[in-house]
Formats: structure tokens, C-alpha cells, sequence
């Protein structure tokens, strides 16, 4: 089960972000299948979860304050990240990480929510009960009729997270993605490039330190020590 920690660095700068923009429902989406959404949208709904949890009063009871919704009917992840079998329209609470969980919005009503204004409709209803509503959703490019289209949870949802992976998404299909994102008038507030694939900056250090060591084999042992403890250069996007 992956995950990203809903305190990493990235993702406190993503919630501070929605949180800044007043946003009540964010759609996190992609260009592409495979580009990160759903563990960005997982760690998103549990740092706002546990932040509502903490503005809380302390009355000795856990209550969750965000809901994670999957709306990917074609590749669906939430459910496996988190380790849920759930029912169809099936709320799961997991009220310790301040979290409430819809992974399987359920098939046979699918052609409804393709509509934007059921998509609101659902939205206003959750947020009734909810702090924050996350959306888990489809790429906006895929050819799936028979999925929730990613531009319509976007243009749904008062905000919108636009995730990259880095390396793989061409440049054209990134601007296809905006486009259509404009097209809607979705609110882009911000940008994740999804790093997974690509060497982080200590290695890349690492890697060129050998070429020199065959000349100052002392050298660079010591430079690749002192570098492997700066833990800035571990980090990734």
C-alpha cells in the first residue's frame, strides 16, 4: 500500500494553498492515467482532515472532517491505497486520520454524474456534512465514454489541483489538458510535477561524483558522505 505522508513538504504547501483560496471542493486532475492523482488526492484529504481535526475543539472524540472521493471509474485506486473493500455508495469512515472515504460511486448510476450540474448537486450535498471534499477523477484526455470525465469534476468542484508526472507527459498533451480545463472554467489554483521517475538531486550529485573518483578516490568518498547528509537534497517533487 503507497502513500505519501500527509505532511510531506509538497503536499502542506497543496493544502495551504486550498485553504488560502477559501475552495471547499477540490478536483485533483491529470492529463494521462498514471500520474499520481490518487495519491495526491489521498494525502491532500488527510492533511485536511487532520488540520479540521486539530482547529477542533478537544472533546475526546475523533470525527472526520474531509471526504475523499473516487470518481476514476475506469482505473480506480482509492480503495486499494487505502486498504477499503467498500459497497457501492458506500460512506467508510476512518475517523483517526479525520477522513471519510466514497471509493465506488457505484456503475450503474455513472451516466448521471457525467453531468455537471449532478456533479454540483452532489458536491453542495457533501459539503453540508464535510469540511473539504476531495475528487479523485478520470484524465481529462482519456476516451473512455463510459467514465466521470475529469473536466466536468473539475468544472464541478470550486478548485482544481493539475498533476504532471514528470519526464513521461508530453508537452502537447500538457497543453491539451489546460485547454480543456479553461474550456470548462475550471479554478486552477495550482500545479503538482509529479517527480516519481525521475532521479532526485543527491543521486544525480552521487552519479556525477564517481566519474572523478578514479583521480581523488578520497576525495569524492568524503564529498558523497557530507553530501548523503543533506537532507534537502532528498528531497522530491
Amino acid at each position: 500500500m503507497i502513500q505519501i505522508s500527509p505532511f510531506h513538504p509538497e503536499i502542506d504547501a497543496i493544502w495551504h494553498a486550498v485553504a488560502s483560496s477559501g475552495a471547499r471542493s477540490v478536483a485533483v486532475v491529470a492529463a494521462e492515467f498514471g500520474e499520481g492523482t490518487t495519491l495526491i488526492a489521498g494525502a491532500l484529504a488527510r492533511r485536511a482532515g487532520l488540520s479540521m481535526m486539530a482547529d477542533k475543539p478537544d472533546d475526546g472524540r475523533a470525527q472526520a472532517s474531509s471526504l475523499l472521493v473516487d470518481l476514476n471509474l475506469a482505473r480506480p485506486g482509492v480503495a486499494r491505497i487505502l486498504g477499503l473493500r467498500p459497497l457501492p455508495g458506500e460512506i467508510v469512515r476512518l475517523d483517526a486520520l479525520g477522513l471519510a472515504v466514497l471509493a465506488d460511486v457505484g456503475i450503474a448510476g455513472a451516466e448521471g454524474w457525467r453531468e455537471r450540474s449532478h456533479l454540483r448537486a452532489r458536491l453542495d450535498a457533501w459539503k453540508s456534512d464535510w469540511g473539504m471534499v476531495v475528487l479523485d477523477t478520470a484524465p481529462l484526455l482519456s476516451g473512455d465514454a463510459d467514465i466521470i470525465p475529469g473536466a466536468a469534476a473539475a468544472a464541478a468542484a470550486d478548485a482544481t489541483i493539475f498533476v504532471t508526472l514528470a519526464g513521461r507527459t508530453p508537452a502537447n498533451r500538457v497543453r491539451e489538458a489546460r485547454a480543456k480545463l479553461a474550456a470548462v472554467g475550471a479554478n486552477v489554483i495550482g500545479a503538482v510535477l509529479n517527480d516519481r521517475d525521475n532521479p532526485s538531486l543527491l543521486a544525480e550529485l552521487d552519479r556525477e561524483t564517481w566519474r572523478f573518483s578514479s583521480l581523488f578516490p578520497r576525495q569524492m568518498a568524503n564529498l558523497r558522505a557530507r553530501l548523503h547528509r543533506i537532507p534537502a537534497l532528498k528531497a522530491r517533487i
